[in-house]
């Protein structure tokens, strides 16, 4: 059975639907983006996302038994793998038909329900090298099983979708340092802070302006190195995928662009592309004018 064909069985043509609406009502950054994709990647894409966003209520909103929770879901990812809709949720059969279609690796997918534990019991990160792997588990997987699905599965391809969904990440972690604060939450790695005579509150307070012009430098520069590092990836997925990945890079990376023009602006409130961006972007994107990879 063809692939498009596949998409079209009634219970798989629901699902869809219903994994579309849950992306048009929760995605915001990424929807934009992902409405580009032809069909059916586009509603592979859906599914992937609508499984995230049920992995993430899971953790956010399971309480005390949230790890039986998510054990649970992760068995029942393991017999959508296999073929098998788990249980009554209308998310399934769309997710076990993009499992088909694209050879979705099980591994991120467990990575992810990592990442969302990892979260949920939280803890400063010591150095860069956990910030990264916590950017690997929530974000590099995402990254991989995006790129899989855009047509692209070679290793090349696999690590640099990795470094894309880092420089992702560590826009997130950028833009929303004061929000996390608030949650009793930081992702920046403790040492180079502590190296920089800093702790989160004086960073956000900007109390020595120096040091902390300093240090924010220092990681919007190793954000956009990131984005920078990944740019061939747009050359190496399929040609219809490429409008999807470079609005997506560009709503992402003009959040890190402004961050990078006032790195205090992290500390007065959550920065971010206004509507009109948004959809100027997807325009240019829907009509073609853009051109190769879209990093800042």
């Amino acid at each position: 059975m063809s692939m498009t064909r596949a998409w079209s069985d009634p219970v798989v043509a629901a699902s869809a639907s219903h994994c579309a609406l849950i992306t048009r009502r929760e995605a915001r950054n990424f929807y934009h983006g992902l409405k580009l994709a032809p069909e059916p990647r586009r509603s592979a894409l859906y599914a992937v996302y609508a499984w995230m966003r049920r992995a993430d209520d899971l953790v956010d909103d399971g309480g005390p038994d949230r790890v039986e929770q998510v054990a649970a879901f992760r068995a029942a990812t393991e017999r959508a793998f296999l073929g098998h809709t788990p249980d009554a949720d209308p998310m399934w059969p769309a997710l076990v038909r993009s499992i088909e279609d694209h050879d979705l690796a099980r591994e991120d997918f467990d990575g992810m329900l990592d990442g969302q534990l990892l979260d949920a019991e939280h803890r400063p990160c010591r150095d860069w090298a956990e910030v990264r792997h916590f950017c690997d588990l929530v974000a590099g997987t995402v990254g991989r099983t995006c790129t899989r699905i855009f047509g692209a599965t070679h290793p090349e391809a696999m690590r640099l979708s990795t470094d894309r969904g880092i420089a992702f990440q560590l826009t997130n972690i950028l833009r929303d340092l004061r929000e996390d604060h608030g949650m009793g939450r930081c992702y920046l790695p403790a040492d180079e802070l502590a190296r920089a005579g800093l702790d989160v509150t004086s960073l956000l307070s900007w109390s020595d302006p120096g040091r902390c012009a300093s240090f924010m430098q220092s990681q919007v520069d190793r954000c956009l190195a990131h984005y920078r590092s990944s740019a061939p990836l747009d050359g190496m997925i399929d040609w219809s995928c490429r409008p999807t990945l470079w609005a997506m890079t560009a709503i992402y990376g003009g959040i890190a662009s402004r961050i990078a023009a006032r790195p205090r602006s992290v500390t007065e409130g959550r920065v971010a592309l206004p509507a009109a961006s948004k959809l100027l972007v997807a325009l240019r994107a829907r009509l073609g004018w853009h051109r190769g990879a879209c990093v800042p």
